[in-house]
């Protein structure tokens, strides 16, 4: 199995370590994994399914469980704890401590590579150079953002852009994007791309008093669904953003960095489904 360090996500860690034991003995099932954890079979799928977070006390018992040595358990205790974390502060040191143990322990993880998203702004200002060249000039650069930055945060974002090889600077001293595009696909599971699309968020919400209504399009949907009927919607995201990617890979012109969020949540407690009577 894996090493933890190479994991942000902590319960991608447990089903993975449940499924080992299982091809090692067909007759390993999950109450029998629930059993050896001293939890309830039903509370721990919660957590496997993202609707109970794991606390302080089942966590002990995973670590016991997943026979974790102490700078494991250590780092185990770190990416659970994460996904609690609201202040924005806390969450970067949070953050900092989890790419700092990742990087110390898995060498094969280039720490650059988590810090392209650490900055809503890194992402924004590759896609920028895409619509055309630069010539060095940092505050103008940073000032065609929405919110702008300074020339000090372009100038950091450029060097580490290069440093990625997404741009490259020619003989003529023009910098350019050597990518078409870039995706995360599906797997988003860096803490670091946890962040990019809390910022992302936030920035949404920004534009509805910063972008005048008909440069930006934004709508809601509140509904009651099934487990079923969730897997459908998420399914046409899906499709929605592969789409959506076609359509920018086709566009010869680009002239602008659009950011566009797609968020599905629930905004309830799960219902418990109601045993039928006996006549």
């Amino acid at each position: 199995m894996k090493s933890i360090f190479t994991y942000s996500d902590y319960r991608g860690y447990i089903k993975d370590a449940i499924e080992e034991k299982r091809q090692k003995n067909p007759q390993y099932s999950f109450r029998c994994a629930a059993n050896r954890m001293g939890v309830s079979s039903g509370s721990l799928a919660r957590v496997l399914n993202g609707t109970r977070h794991a606390g302080s006390e089942l966590m002990l018992k995973l670590i016991g469980y997943l026979g974790l040595k102490k700078r494991e358990a250590e780092y185990f205790s770190l990416i659970v704890g994460f996904e609690s974390i609201k202040d924005e502060n806390k969450r970067r040191e949070s953050y900092q401590k989890i790419l700092k143990m990742r990087t110390a322990r898995n060498k094969l993880i280039p720490q650059e590579q988590y810090r392209f998203f650490e900055k809503w702004y890194h992402v924004a200002l590759f896609e920028l150079l895409r619509t055309g060249t630069f010539s060095g000039d940092n505050a103008a650069l940073g000032a065609m953002l929405i919110p702008p930055i300074s020339e000090s945060k372009t100038r950091k974002a450029i060097e580490l852009l290069k440093q990625l090889g997404y741009i490259q600077e020619s003989n003529d001293g023009v910098t350019q994007a050597t990518h078409p595009f870039l995706t995360t696909g599906d797997a988003w599971e860096s803490v670091a791309i946890h962040a990019f699309q809390l910022a992302m968020s936030n920035l949404g919400t920004q534009s509805l008093d910063r972008i005048p209504k008909e440069e930006r399009d934004i709508s809601t949907l509140t509904m009651a669904l099934s487990k079923e009927a969730f897997d459908k919607v998420r399914d046409v995201v899906k499709k929605a953003r592969m789409e959506i990617s076609a359509i920018e890979r086709n566009c010869t012109f680009p002239e602008r960095v659009y950011q566009i969020n797609m968020q599905c949540f629930p905004l309830s407690t799960k219902k418990t489904k109601e045993r039928p009577h006996d006549d």
